[in-house]
């Protein structure tokens, strides 16, 4: 089970590692549990290998945990305020943005093509259709990815860092060229 503490932190936009805590997870039973931080989303359902399993609501904020139903790729199922429910795919299942090797060379400032890394780059991970972001800011304490897909609400898709080469990396999903988004980022004291 979660600390509250490090619930309240994602619920604030003040968690440093999202990847560590969003997304499934290995319990010590042996299930995969899945974690998600969906702010205003009303319910939340796991859905994988033709089941479905209502995840548990364990912050007012938006914040949902619970069993996935199957082994295997899942998709959330999220109602929001006056809507039908919306099939998702969950940013937080996803791997690496980065290869290693573009890590390295980044790290080391070698690269000769980062504009294919950095920024944002339409792709496919896993079969899923959707754009990958990718920013350096080695001395941020947590870097967002905001646009009109999610609000413009920082809270939504915190980045990974990759602490190798100072880059914060996202891939999300359905996010489709011409797409207006930013970076959000706090700084190492937690400023916006």
């Amino acid at each position: 089970m979660l600390d509250d503490d490090e619930i309240q932190r994602l619920c604030l936009g003040r968690h440093g590692d999202p990847f560590s805590v969003l997304g499934p997870h290995r319990q010590e039973d042996g299930r995969t549990w899945v974690r998600a931080l969906l702010p205003g989303a009303t319910a939340v359902a796991a859905v994988a290998g033709g089941a479905s399993v209502t995840l548990h609501q364990r912050h007012a904020d938006g914040f949902f945990e619970g069993p996935l139903p199957a082994d295997g790729p899942y998709r959330l199922q999220v109602t929001w305020p006056g809507t039908a429910p919306q099939l998702i795919d969950d940013p937080y299942r996803f791997g690496a943005v980065l290869g290693e090797m573009d890590a390295w060379l980044l790290a080391e400032g070698s690269h000769l093509r980062p504009y294919e890394m950095l920024g944002a780059t339409v792709r496919d991970m896993e079969g899923v259709a959707g754009t990958s972001f990718a920013v350096w800011a080695p001395n941020a304490s947590r870097v967002s990815v905001v646009g009109d897909f999610n609000a413009w609400d920082g809270r939504r898709h915190p980045m990974r860092l990759r602490r190798e080469c100072g880059v914060w990396e996202l891939f999300l999903p359905g996010v489709h060229a011409g797409e207006r988004y930013k970076f959000e980022l706090l700084d190492r004291h937690g400023t916006l």
